[in-house]
């Protein structure tokens, strides 16, 4: 499933970026587990590059079997804060190196079976809430995002819809939702059956988002519509910096 992450649109995630690194197993109840700031309720395997750095505070609650939370840690600064759950068998969380990035998720749901959430080098979020359904469905926060408080994704329809008339069932199947590098999710933007929002894009405020963004890209509104193309965004109000520029693409000047 990884593979599908090895789009360096989305990651500089390679197969060899963790070769050499020291990789420490252990049982979601073990006690280095929960001084590693994890707590975990059901069959729970945890994954560090660091047993010395703590991720924060972790709530892991596995009503399947087979779930697995990876954790590049070797540069981090506890500054992860979690709530998530997993319903199925086969399940991945993966957190690449974060560094000092606050990341709040409120509540993440993985509802079926093999799904992966994958998040990306030096992407932050104030607060976010994922539900995630669909058999080996993936959810990707690429590199370097910024994620406002109170953002939504969904990947589904949460309940089933038909055509009354015909009896037929309306609703999409779920999809996989790929943020690729340098996204910014502004407060309270919805993802709800998003599939692909562009590097360097920016959605606004409110917005409610179905399918994709192109890259480089503003959109704004319910539903969510392109207002400005070949713009994008620094962390910094001095203005982008040259990684920020390099990471979309352009010349760092």
């Amino acid at each position: 499933m990884l593979r599908a992450l090895l789009d360096p649109a989305v990651s500089d995630l390679t197969e060899n970026s963790l070769a050499g690194c020291d990789f420490t197993l252990l049982d979601g109840a073990d006690p280095q587990s929960t001084a590693l700031g994890v707590t975990a309720i059901g069959e729970l395997t945890l994954v560090v590059t660091d047993t010395t750095r703590p991720l924060g505070a972790v709530r892991v609650q596995c009503s399947g079997q087979h779930t697995v939370l990876f954790v590049d840690n070797r540069t981090w600064g506890g500054n992860l804060q979690a709530s998530i759950r997993t319903l199925g068998t086969g399940s991945l969380v993966f957190f690449n190196d974060i560094g000092d990035r606050f990341v709040r998720l409120y509540d993440v749901s993985l509802r079926s079976h093999g799904q992966v959430l994958f998040w990306g080098r030096g992407a932050s979020a104030v607060g976010c809430s994922m539900e995630i359904d669909g058999t080996n469905a993936i959810v990707a926060v690429g590199d370097d995002a910024l994620i406002s408080d109170d953002v939504w994704f969904r990947n589904h329809d949460m309940h089933a819809i038909h055509d009354l008339a015909s009896g037929a069932a309306i609703g999409r199947p779920a999809v996989n939702t790929i943020l690729e590098r340098h996204v910014w999710l502004g407060h309270g933007a919805m993802l709800l059956q998003a599939e692909r929002i562009g590097m360097g894009a920016i959605v606004g405020a409110r917005a409610l988002v179905k399918g994709g963004v192109p890259a480089k890209a503003v959109v704004a509104g319910t539903p969510a519509r392109v207002i400005r193309d070949n713009v994008s965004w620094g962390r910094l109000q001095a203005g982008m910096t040259a990684a920020e520029r390099l990471s979309i693409g352009l010349d760092p000047l």
